[in-house]
């Protein structure tokens, strides 16, 4: 979109004369269109009644300091002085051209340049510290720097602490004078791999440390070229020039080259332990477990099961009615146990961004009842059909054309209950065939049969053991606006469907498989097992599963034609 000189300064603390002066006479022979600062911008003693801090910041507030390029900061480690506060309580500049962007949050500049923040120290718990953390507070919990991997890129980072490990496999030696201070925090590096920022700045007052550009992991079934970032922890205003401040051009068009780069330094955290034993109603095809749902050698020995006991039929004592977003003749629509988005995954939308269309037949009932009429399987498919377009439409709409959505279907013979699961994903990685790629790239892996393209709105003749998967892309905005015009509700936007065959001849299939593949496409690959994301407390699960199918009944609710 744009090219963009940038200014990076390290933290201030309160030297606002020094500092922007330093700053002004550069802007005079660079012309930045921005500067970011990273770390304190104000000092210790900033808000405190005489010494030079507070007469500086009387300065900075009074006007008697000017700024000459638009400077962008969130908080560091320290809190902010009160009347910092109280001026950010009616406005996000403390002085013109100083401007607050928030404790966490992202910006995109008139160039195009998107930048990510996440001021702070991390919270020593989630739980204790979410109730009193202010919005100026020096504080962040892991759940906020979850949240930022919405934003999904960003040409810059900027993060107060290091992330962990980006030491790692770095021949330059970091200073003695922050070697203490140089551990990181897991969730800034997984926010980096989640977002690949082209530069990562962070702030070390004591002195700057630069790494080597490290490749990024490449993305699930990408074939685009390798990610790059660098980061540097900026020395604070005392430092040299060259330690305190980095200036840089920024084509959003082209990322800078890297010639020479390490492996990416990151160790990526998984989720905490939390797994209970395997519900036996979770053994079919919604199991995220096991191969073909066993587990490990104590599942060596086959478990024997009554067909007719299946926690998707409404009937049964098991099934959990708390799910359910709506119901029609011949399916509903529910959340799920153990979604594979987190709640922050996509924060255009209400739930996690998972559900399951379910059909009310219970499949094992073939087997008693003899082979369903064809007439009856067509009533059911065109009806599920009818939820995964509303379904699509409500994830287009929601998003503003962002995301599109992957819907899955194993059917293998011996599942007690058939049904589809339906996934949000960014509708560019569809678009540039990446989705499609990475089901094939891990079929291919795994011995399957080839994918065969066939019509979406169409039963297939083959009845049982496929794999089926439907990759939909909403319009461009222009051909929704022109939609809207005509008085169209629906976005029918772009679907193909692409079944395997799974052979009785194939020793093993996966029933996880497409969620392997979701897992991989969106960076949650320690979410691939749905156990291990159940919360070890019942009560609190039931509540998480709870808040998702509300939020989902919330978004659906303009969309569900069960409903009207």
């Amino acid at each position: 979109m744009g090219v963009a000189k940038v200014l990076v300064v390290g933290a201030i603390a309160g030297h606002f004369a020094k500092a922007f002066d330093k700053i002004n006479r550069l802007q005079a022979k660079q012309n930045f269109s921005l500067c970011l600062a990273v770390g304190d911008v104000f000092g210790e003693a900033a808000g405190s009644e005489g010494g030079s801090d507070g007469d500086e910041l009387d300065g900075l507030l009074a006007g008697s300091i000017t700024i000459k390029v638009p400077t962008y900061f969130s908080v560091g480690s320290r809190p902010l002085p009160e009347k910092v506060r109280e001026k950010l309580e009616s406005s996000d500049e403390v002085c013109p051209n100083l401007v607050w962007i928030g404790r966490k949050g992202t910006f995109t500049t008139s160039e195009g340049v998107r930048i990510v923040a996440l001021g702070g120290r991390l919270a020593a718990s989630d739980s204790d510290a979410a109730p009193t953390i202010g919005k100026f507070d020096p504080v962040f919990l892991q759940s906020d720097a979850r949240a930022l991997h919405g934003a999904h890129s960003a040409h810059i980072l900027l993060t107060n602490q290091w992330p962990a490990n980006i030491t790692r496999i770095s021949n330059i030696d970091v200073p003695e004078a922050i070697q203490g201070g140089s551990e990181g925090v897991q969730c800034i590096a997984n926010l980096n791999l989640a977002l690949k920022p082209w530069y990562h700045f962070s702030s070390s007052p004591a002195a700057s440390w630069e790494r080597e550009p490290f490749k990024q992991p490449d993305e699930y079934g990408s074939m685009g070229d390798q990610k790059i970032t660098r980061f540097k922890s900026a020395a604070g205003a005392n430092a040299p020039n060259k330690e305190w401040m980095t200036a840089f051009s920024l084509d959003t068009e082209h990322p800078p080259a890297a010639p020479q780069s390490t492996e990416a330094p990151f160790l990526k955290g998984a989720s905490p332990p939390r797994k209970r034993a395997a519900p036996q109603d979770y053994e079919d095809g919604h199991s995220g477990h096991g191969h073909g749902g066993r587990r490990g050698r104590q599942a060596k020995r086959k478990r024997h099961y009554d067909p007719s006991d299946c926690f998707m039929c409404v009937t049964q004592p098991g099934f959990r009615s708390h799910l359910v977003a709506s119901i029609g003749d011949e399916s509903m629509v529910t959340a799920l146990r153990g979604p594979l988005p987190l709640p922050d995954t996509f924060p255009e939308l209400s739930f996690s961004g998972h559900a399951m269309i379910i059909p009310h037949y219970h499949a094992a009932d073939e087997v008693a009842h003899g082979k369903r009429p064809q007439q009856e399987i067509d009533k059911e498919f065109a009806e599920m059909t009818r939820f995964r377009k509303a379904l699509n439409n409500m994830v287009g709409s929601k998003s503003n054309g962002r995301l599109g959505t992957v819907c899955t279907e194993v059917n293998r013979t011996g599942i007690r209950h058939f049904h589809w699961q339906i996934i949000a994903m960014e509708a560019a990685k569809i678009r540039k065939g990446l989705v499609e790629a990475a089901f094939k790239v891990l079929a291919e892996k795994h011995q399957y049969p080839p994918f065969e393209e066939c019509n979406p709105d169409q039963v297939l003749k083959q009845r049982n053991d496929f794999c089926r998967i439907w990759l939909w892309t909403p319009s461009n905005a222009a051909d929704r606006a022109e939609q809207a015009s005509n008085g169209q509700q629906t976005d029918e936007g772009t679907t193909k469907s692409l079944f395997l065959p799974v052979p009785t001849s194939l020793e093993r299939f996966y029933l996880w498989y497409p969620r392997e593949v979701c897992a991989g496409l969106l960076q949650l690959e320690d979410r691939t097992n749905w156990m291990s994301t159940l919360l070890p407390d019942e009560k609190e699960e039931e509540k998480a599963e709870e808040r998702d199918a509300e939020g989902l009944k919330q978004d659906f609710a303009d969309f569900d034609f069960a409903m009207e």
